[in-house]
């Protein structure tokens, strides 16, 4: 890839983000295919500018509903930035959410949590375990939980995470308000009604002077009817496999089973990591390396099978050879 063409993919990226802050996501998909039709198959040689791309391509498939297209996009992003910043950068911890989210919504409950369990770590140790982000991580794996059939252990996790939540952030956090509706919900579906409007009294009580999509919120739970397909268990529930869907990406990279999908929460944006968190990694601007030969491929000084042999029957011919010399020249001189 030339300089030319690493601006002009720079370019692009700015006007997709636009895109996205404006809440046009069909526009920056449209721009961000640009991109995507040139990047490596392999996840290790992508630039930081492809790593940007297929990550922002993660979320607008995922705002727009289309888990299952995500997955693979989530998975190639997530390899490319620890290849680039390391597990502890905020863009790799992004797209590590994104990635336990995509695998949340397409059902593949026990992927996901080892995702977020990661996540609850990193996030312990750089911010502490009753960080903002800690606590939203430890919040959707609840809600995972929950999804799985754990239904008590999810409400357990998700009540004490609202309790400290609140002794961090205090009760008007909307954060803490979101955590609170989807505890709501969890009583819901499982169907204790009356917990749940008690718990939403509550969260109408502490959103008093927030902005409107907070009651909204709210309203969408309150009148939103129990998950049909949501089943309460002690145990895990298995996970049932559908056939492969075909990825938009260049192969599977890592997570290429697709399970049943987990029934969508009645409100578009549940609490999570991504609440507050931006709708893109904020990557720093990123420069071409003023060296004109990085692009060219690393010579490979591996042989193949078949060379290795006959270079093993040039050396053995050579052997016999001077044997042979060094035989006759013996008989001579006797």
């Amino acid at each position: 890839m030339s300089p030319l063409q690493r601006r002009h993919g720079l370019a692009v990226l700015t006007r997709v983000r636009s895109h996205v802050d404006a809440g046009d996501l069909p526009g920056a998909q449209e721009l961000l295919s640009e991109i995507l039709a040139e990047i490596p198959a392999d996840p290790r040689k992508a630039r930081p500018a492809e790593a940007e791309a297929v990550v922002l391509q993660t979320g607008v498939l995922l705002s727009l509903g289309e888990p299952h297209a995500a997955r693979g996009w989530a998975a190639y992003g997530h390899t490319c930035l620890r290849r680039l910043y390391g597990d502890r950068d905020r863009r790799t911890l992004h797209s590590l959410g994104l990635l336990a989210a995509v695998l949340t919504r397409v059902g593949a409950h026990s992927r996901a949590v080892q995702r977020y369990q990661e996540l609850i770590e990193l996030f312990s140790e750089l911010d502490g375990p009753q960080s903002e982000r800690a606590l939203a991580a430890q919040a959707d794996l609840a809600t995972v939980e929950h999804a799985r059939g754990q239904c008590q252990a999810g409400r357990a996790r998700l009540s004490m995470v609202i309790q400290q939540h609140q002794q961090v952030f205090g009760t008007r956090h909307p954060v803490g308000i979101r955590m609170i509706a989807r505890l709501a919900a969890m009583w819901r579906d499982c169907g204790e009604v009356d917990h749940a409007q008690a718990l939403l009294t509550q969260a109408r009580a502490f959103a008093t002077g927030l902005p409107p999509e907070i009651h909204d919120l709210l309203s969408a739970v309150e009148t939103a009817p129990p998950a049909e397909a949501h089943v309460c268990s002690g145990q895990p529930l298995p996970e049932v496999p559908l056939p492969p869907a075909v990825l938009k990406v260049p192969g599977p990279i890592d997570e290429d089973t697709l399970l049943m999908p987990v029934a969508e929460s009645p409100f578009g944006r549940p609490f999570s990591t991504l609440s507050y968190l931006p709708a893109h990694p904020e990557l720093v601007a990123w420069e071409p390396s003023p060296r004109t030969d990085d692009d060219a491929p690393e010579p490979s000084w591996r042989l193949s099978p078949a060379t290795m042999a006959l270079v093993a029957a040039i050396i053995g011919i050579v052997a016999i050879t001077v044997l042979f010399l060094l035989l006759v020249s013996a008989a001579k001189t006797s």
